[in-house]
């Protein structure tokens, strides 16, 4: 399928997209507009379309936030308003899909979301654009879906498509060496091919985050994408490398949009040295590149020796007990080890004999507990089963509002902050862990009962 069909097949069958379009359409010339995004790949390249489609359609004034929690909060969003003023239309992109959004109305309205992680309640008075929600359809980047949005609504140039790849490759819905993509992305991977060939061609050289495969060829959009991932955390090297960084997603986004402003031509671009440059904040990110490699090749070591908990219809899991990074110990979020811990996949995979495999980093951090799960072959649902001993944690501990967990079906998050015990969480997720690997198995006996089968949903097995 051509990827303009995509657009147009999705826009006729999916509600929540002309409605998006729409709200967009009705806004007034030059009306103020609050953009809240996540803070990684996907979100940044999100809210850099976002905000160069209002400015070219609209004439917008556009304030983009990107702060370091994933649900956008209500006290978040009424600090920015008091500091901000008003504005004609909140944003939320690549923050996920929580029916608690509407109540955010009261402080702004209309409140557009645009996303495509795994629903946490649906939201009824917001305006959604979320095709994994609407149609089943699993939406591989924020990005892609804003990308669609700018198509439908004013010409898009070679910034927003480069932006789009990007957003795509953080989200890993694709690898060029391995040449495999996710289906959702196929249309758009077709149209920008052609525009795009040095990105996309495969090279020898140093692996990166995002060659989980084959660790002996990379390509220069998975250099690029982990330089700019690298850039996302640079606020926590601020004091390690004296450098003036107060948010490091924001340093990505500014940096992006000074290569509009520049002129450079992600057409043209052969090299990362070529495509930083040697403005303040490409030096910048050079300088936080070459310590998040240090602390990669660090974190490697702590990655070799996981505990096999069993296997689920051909995926082996496993569990990493590891601290990340020094600089990275305040992070609230995947900063370094879990992305380390993906490229284990392959190896882990070998040598348990499995088809698949899973690993799950419990990760001790000076906030609390950071779980991370990477991988699954698509068999079982990080997202679900994070989401669902999240779930357990809050029942346990109903007073801490610091708990939480979610993502997507092969990536998927759980935090439980202090003062929630340690030992708690362990528990909790080798708990369910061990329910998980029995009650595949009695599904794949025939056994049927419902206690079963209402634990198989809350853990996404098919």
């Amino acid at each position: 399928m051509r990827y303009q069909r995509q657009i147009e097949d999705l826009y006729e069958r999916n509600p929540g997209f002309p409605g998006v379009v729409q709200a967009i359409r009705d806004l007034k010339q030059n009306p103020r507009v609050l953009i809240f995004s996540h803070h990684d790949l996907d979100g940044i390249t999100s809210a850099f379309i976002l905000k160069r489609m209002l400015e070219r359609l609209k004439g917008a004034e556009v304030a983009v936030r990107m702060p370091q929690h994933f649900k956008l909060w209500e006290q978040t969003l009424v600090e920015a308003l008091e500091q901000e003023g008003r504005f004609d239309m909140l944003i939320i992109s690549d923050k996920g899909t929580f029916e608690y959004y509407d109540s955010l109305l009261k402080h702004i309205e209309p409140i557009v979301i645009i996303d495509h992680h795994q629903l946490d309640g649906r939201p009824q008075k917001c305006l959604l654009f979320n095709p994994t929600v609407q149609n089943s359809d699993y939406a591989s980047a924020c990005a892609l879906l804003c990308h669609m949005i700018a198509k439908k609504l004013t010409e898009v140039d070679r910034y927003d498509d480069f932006a789009a790849l990007v957003g795509c490759r953080g989200d890993f819905a694709f690898d060029p060496v391995g040449k495999t993509a996710a289906e959702f992305t196929k249309p758009f991977l077709d149209y920008v091919r052609s525009e795009f060939p040095n990105l996309l061609e495969v090279r020898s050289g140093r692996p990166t985050m995002y060659d989980i495969v084959d660790r002996t060829r990379t390509a220069l959009i998975n250099q690029i994408g982990e330089v700019l991932q690298a850039g996302t955390i640079a606020h926590f090297y601020k004091d390690m490398l004296n450098i003036d960084v107060v948010s490091g997603p924001r340093l990505v986004l500014e940096f992006l949009l000074e290569l509009v402003d520049r002129g450079v031509d992600p057409k043209q671009i052969r090299t990362v040295r070529e495509f930083l440059g040697t403005k303040p904040k490409g030096v910048i990110l050079s300088t936080v590149f070459e310590q998040y490699k240090e602390d990669w090749d660090l974190l490697e070591a702590r990655t070799e020796n996981p505990v096999y908990l069993g296997e689920v219809r051909g995926v082996g899991i496993y569990l990493l007990f590891a601290r990340e990074a020094n600089a990275m110990e305040r992070a609230p979020f995947p900063a370094i080890l879990p992305f380390v811990a993906s490229t284990k996949l392959e190896v882990f995979k070998r040598r348990g004999g499995h088809p698949h495999a899973a690993v799950i980093v419990f990760c001790p951090k000076e906030r609390g507990i950071h779980i991370s799960m990477r991988g699954g072959g698509g068999i079982i649902n990080c997202g679900k089963i994070c989401f669902e001993v999240a779930r357990r944690l809050q029942s346990r501990y109903p007073k801490y509002s610091g708990i939480g967990g979610g993502g997507h079906a092969r990536a998927a998050e759980l935090l439980a902050d202090k003062p929630v015990p340690m030992y708690a969480v362990m528990h909790e997720l080798l708990f369910a862990i061990e329910q998980l690997i029995e009650v595949a198995k009695a599904l794949d006996r025939g056994e049927l009962e419902p206690e079963k089968l209402k634990l198989a949903e809350a853990f996404g097995l098919e």
